[in-house]
């Protein structure tokens, strides 16, 4: 699996409700970020759009806007980098 598919796949479970598979994604310090984004959002999301930013070294940057019915979502950036073999979402900032 490359970054892309991660992130695609990170959005998809978020958008389907899958909490405790999302949280296996993030690191802690991703994770504490998360719960101040979250802060005011509409739930539950519906869908997702993902596109790529940028690439550089270890680091690929993704804009992640979720979809939900009771509103607009601002749009997330991402940071994904692989981690002992796995993916992690290593920092999350409104875009």
């Amino acid at each position: 699996m490359n970054a892309e598919d991660f992130m695609k796949e990170h959005a998809d479970k978020a958008s389907s409700g899958r909490v405790a598979e999302i949280m296996g994604d993030l690191t802690p310090e991703s994770l504490a970020q998360v719960g101040a984004l979250m802060a005011g959002v509409p739930q539950p999301f519906t869908g997702n759009t993902v596109a790529t930013v940028s690439e550089s070294g270890d680091d690929h940057v993704f804009d992640v806007t979720y979809k939900a019915e009771a509103g607009a979502v601002p749009t997330w950036r991402e940071t994904v980098r692989q981690m002992d073999g796995t993916w992690k979402i290593v920092n999350i900032v409104k875009a």
